[in-house]
């Protein structure tokens, strides 16, 4: 073992030994440690659940805009048909 490698090991085994002093017991330190991960998945979960609620908002957005985008695309595509058939005229004409 290298001198960091025992330092780190030294470090580790002082924090284990004051969180145990301070906690009090094993199952105690277990506890917190259960609380901790368990609101860390909590955070995590209220992180993607306000994700998920903006997508939603978008989404909702979007769908919102559907009709007139349709109705626009419907304009564009008389539009086109009309500026087709006066095309084939002046082709017709020239030949």
């Amino acid at each position: 073992m290298n001198a960091a490698d025992e330092r780190s090991s030294t470090h580790e085994i002082k924090i284990l030994r004051d969180l145990y002093e301070e906690m009090g017991s094993e199952e105690k330190i277990i506890r917190s440690i259960k609380v901790g991960l368990l609101s860390l998945r909590a955070t995590s979960l209220e992180r993607e659940n306000a994700d998920l609620i903006k997508r939603t908002g978008d989404l909702e957005k979007y769908i919102a805009e559907l009709p007139h985008e349709i109705a626009r695309f419907q304009q564009l595509l008389e539009k086109a048909l009309k500026d087709r058939k006066t095309l084939e005229k002046l082709l017709d004409k020239k030949r």
